[in-house]
């Protein structure tokens, strides 16, 4: 069954001693796919993808002045950059649903593929995943300026907000 209605951001945080000069960041992954496994009612596994070429900055807190269209056009390109998106554009998970809405799998970011488990809040037809990511974890250098003095933090917070039909629920 594919899922196809919801939202998938990446949050960031801000890290170095000029990090108040920085902006936490909201980015939007526009073109994203999620199949759930059934047998019968139950959903059994889950597949997700992520095209990383499709980032686009939702929103920008803090920093020393409010982002401009610009701003959010070039922290975009940066962020493609600095995940490699054109050599790896895919973040794909795969796993199986566990007792009590947990998901175990493998998530596969920038080629690197490592174990993830997660929970599933599930509530008013909808399914939402609020799940850490390191991004040296998976070989992604955090995207930094002025020698490291303000950089993106290595810890992102996926955030996955998905409509559940109400059979599965």
């Amino acid at each position: 069954m594919e899922l196809t209605e919801g939202r998938l951001e990446i949050r960031t945080g801000v890290a170095g001693a000029a990090s108040r000069a920085g902006h936490r960041l909201t980015l939007r992954v526009e073109r994203w796919s999620a199949t759930v496994e059934l047998d019968g009612d139950e959903p059994v596994a889950v597949q997700f993808h992520a095209d990383l070429t499709s980032l686009k900055v939702q929103s920008g807190s803090g920093g020393v002045t409010p982002l401009t269209p610009v701003d959010k056009q070039v922290i975009a390109r940066n962020a493609a950059k600095t995940l490699e998106a054109s050599s790896y554009p895919q973040v794909v998970f795969r796993g199986e649903v566990q007792p009590g809405y947990l998901v175990a799998g493998e998530l596969t970011i920038h080629g690197v593929s490592k174990p993830l488990r997660a929970g599933i809040d599930v509530a008013d037809g909808r399914a939402r995943a609020s799940i850490p990511v390191l991004q040296s974890d998976f070989g992604i250098k955090p995207y930094s300026l002025m020698l490291g003095q303000l950089r993106v933090a290595d810890e992102v917070i996926v955030d996955l907000d998905v409509a559940v039909p109400a059979d599965l629920i």
